[in-house]
């Protein structure tokens, strides 16, 4: 069995748009081969990037095309020492990624089996997943927790929230996390990404804040660079430190680790790949530190690839997951996905990645590119 075709697709923007948040451009990407297995992959596309990103996968499908589809670590590694000549960069590394992940669904597929069994064996049956609050709009107190509740009544268990994003006052913030934790009430865990709030205010009142509210993981109050600023938070906080959702390469993540600036890691599924994650996973032991798998991706592809790595990583422990993208992401593919009585989703047995696209539908759309980012 060869790969003989790579082909891209972009879902725009508008599609996944919802009235809580603007949407998100997605890049799809197919193999096909000769023995009429196809497999379906997607690559992270940062901010307005989706075409240079597609570009990147075409220009990296001579190094594919003709070869077995098994041969997956060869083709990541001829990728990384070939054509890019060790010098990576994000835009590469989704690329391969959106590529790595389609050629597991075509071995899963090959074999009858789901990727998850190919990669060691399921380590559980059910995936913690946590539901992500983000909007790009500014959003009051009562609004947050308004939104945040209606997907703890949908099953979750945990919620992400970011309530230092909307103003440069860390009370603000502070008052939303309050409001967040009343109406949820004990018994949810409370994630906060505090979007690099540590030069805003005084970080001893951020982190009795965290602490009051029973938050259990407090997510890149740094940029991730800042190694030395993120091991003196951890070690000073008492909170579980989490980033790492910007690094693509297993460099970046082993500096983190050497560090020891994180409780956990969280690489984006579509921006490090299947193999990569569990690679990561693995350095991540010796350390004690956990993984959770990040994925700012479509809630069918993307999240059937973060289950399928989740399931074998012993130091899991969530994977995120995005409920305004629900609805977008049904009109082209289908990844069934409800929420259990412990907030985790059942891990697919169907083959590959247990995902089903509707090429036609993606073919349908018209690209625009995406709004512009305004600061």
């Amino acid at each position: 069995m060869k790969i003989i075709a790579v082909k891209t697709f972009i879902v725009p923007s508008r599609v996944s748009h919802t009235e809580w948040c603007k949407g998100k451009a997605w890049l799809l990407v197919k193999l096909e081969t000769d023995a009429g297995i196809d497999g379906w992959g997607e690559a992270y596309v940062p901010h307005d990037c989706e075409r240079s990103v597609a570009t990147m996968v075409q220009e990296l499908a001579r190094y594919v095309e003709g070869i077995d589809p098994f041969q997956i670590k060869y083709f990541t590694t001829m990728a990384y020492e070939c054509f890019s000549e060790m010098q990576g960069g994000i835009h590469f590394s989704s690329a391969v990624s959106g590529i790595e992940i389609a050629m597991w669904d075509i071995v899963g597929k090959a074999l009858e089996t789901p990727v998850h069994k190919l990669l060691g064996g399921p380590c559980r049956h059910r995936i913690a997943v946590y539901a992500n609050c983000w909007s790009h709009e500014q959003r009051s107190a009562d609004q947050i927790a308004d939104y945040a509740m209606r997907h703890v009544e949908r099953g979750f268990k945990a919620v992400k929230i970011y309530p230092f994003l909307y103003s440069d006052s860390v009370n603000d913030g502070i008052e939303r996390l309050s409001a967040v934790r009343a109406a949820l009430g004990p018994d949810i865990s409370v994630l906060v990404d505090a979007w690099r709030v540590a030069g805003q205010g005084d970080l001893t009142v951020i982190t009795e804040a965290l602490r009051d509210n029973a938050v259990e993981w407090f997510e890149d109050p740094v940029a991730p660079e800042n190694l030395d600023v993120l091991a003196d938070i951890r070690r000073s906080s008492g909170l579980p430190i989490v980033t790492g959702e910007t690094f693509y390469s297993k460099r970046e993540f082993c500096n983190l680790l050497e560090k020891r600036a994180a409780d956990i890691l969280n690489p984006d599924i579509t921006c490090c790949g299947i193999l990569a994650i569990k690679e990561i996973a693995a350095m991540a032991e010796p350390y004690l530190a956990r993984v959770a798998v990040h994925n700012y991706n479509t809630m069918t592809v993307g999240l059937a690839a973060s289950m399928q790595v989740a399931a074998v990583i012993p130091n899991f422990v969530t994977v995120e997951h995005f409920p305004r993208f629900e609805a977008g992401s049904n009109r082209f593919s289908c990844f069934p996905c409800e929420i259990d009585e412990d907030g985790c989703m059942p891990l697919s047995k169907e083959p590959g990645l247990g995902v089903t696209v509707d090429e036609a539908v993606l073919e349908s759309f018209e690209y625009e590119p995406s709004p512009l980012r305004q600061w």
